[in-house]
């Protein structure tokens, strides 16, 4: 699946991509040290610099998102379309939200919306709190 989903993206496959894009599978949402860390259990040989290349690459192409939270800490999410996420207040911890009322609540509204100079890409929706 995951040589497929490469090629789609228009992404050649090495095997140091698979192994990035298999660990962000496994994590779902993930901080570049997370993903090093398990794709290192792997490959010990893949460098960190490779890791965050290929991280960089799958987020210019569109196979995953970036999504930083309150305090700056930079994760990277499997599911490139937009969602609501929610975010541990220690931005420990990050997680999808099934919530397609407020998605498309906010969809409908950024519509009727013009801000001059401005072009939408995306919205990206970060709810904050504890988890209990």
């Amino acid at each position: 699946m995951s040589i497929t989903r490469l090629s789609k993206a228009g992404i050649k496959v090495t095997p140091q991509r698979v192994a990035v894009f298999e660990a962000l599978m496994s994590l779902g949402h993930a901080s570049a040290d997370e993903i090093i860390n398990k794709v290192q259990e792997h490959a010990p040989y893949i460098s960190q610099a490779t890791i965050y290349n290929t991280l960089d690459k799958f987020v210019h192409t569109g196979l995953i998102s970036r999504i930083a939270t309150d305090g700056n800490k930079m994760f990277f999410d499997i599911t490139p379309d937009p969602h609501v996420h929610l975010c541990a207040r220690d931005n420990s911890f990050i997680t999808d939200a099934n919530i397609p009322e407020l998605e498309q609540l906010i969809a409908n509204f950024m519509l009727g919306i013009n801000i001059p100079g401005f072009n939408l890409d995306r919205v990206q929706v970060n709810l904050v709190g504890q988890f209990t």
